[in-house]
């Protein structure tokens, strides 16, 4: 079974890899449509995530009785899942007014067909960014991975002072010099922030 290390090592790697793929949705803008190939790769692509993270999720809620750091992984999958499902959802309105756009090409010029894909653009706009807002659910992969393990930083600092088995040595007093005036310091610093 997976330490609440590997957990969070795991928590991290879901985590990069949905933050990798946010940064492949397309930009969006009145003069920028989506490629409909590029939206239908990345609508399989989710898919892939999706049934990635399930697997994750059932993994642990296999398990029975679940080790305490299975319980938060889970959770943090099955909101990820969620997240990832929305987005999904979200791609698959783009793909349909893609397909909009592509079917009243040769009418463009009629005026109710000029305002439809108006409002067509505007909808794959709003719906990338949903998209990419529900694929930000980084969130809870890693809140979850902080909590079942610290940074890196706290960890060796926490190695550190678990090996140190003496306290450090008092230091003469005639070589460590005057102590400083923390209070005077301490006065002085809130003057300032005042």
């Amino acid at each position: 079974m997976n330490t609440p290390f590997d957990e969070s090592l795991a928590l991290r790697t879901r985590a990069n890899a949905l933050q990798q793929h946010e940064a492949l949705l397309p930009a969006t803008g009145p003069t920028q449509i989506p490629d409909a190939v590029r939206i239908g790769r990345q609508i399989s692509e989710l898919g892939t995530l999706i049934r990635e993270l399930g697997e994750e999720f059932s993994d642990r809620a296999a398990k029975q009785p679940a080790p305490g750091h299975a319980i938060p992984a889970a959770m943090a999958y099955a909101e990820a899942i969620g997240s990832l499902g929305e987005a999904s959802a979200a791609l698959g309105t783009v793909a349909h007014q893609l397909g909009f756009l592509c079917q009243t090409a040769e009418n463009r010029h009629l005026p109710w067909v000029r305002e439809g894909r108006k409002d067509a653009v505007r909808v794959i706009e709003d719906a990338v960014e949903t998209a990419r807002d529900e694929v930000h659910g980084t969130r809870p992969l890693n809140q979850a991975a902080l909590h079942l393990s610290p940074p890196p930083d706290d960890l060796r600092g926490q190695a550190a002072l678990s090996r140190s088995t003496t306290a450090a040595a008092p230091v003469p007093a005639d070589l460590a010099g005057p102590a400083p005036a923390p209070a005077a310091t301490a006065a002085h610093t809130d003057q300032r922030l005042r």
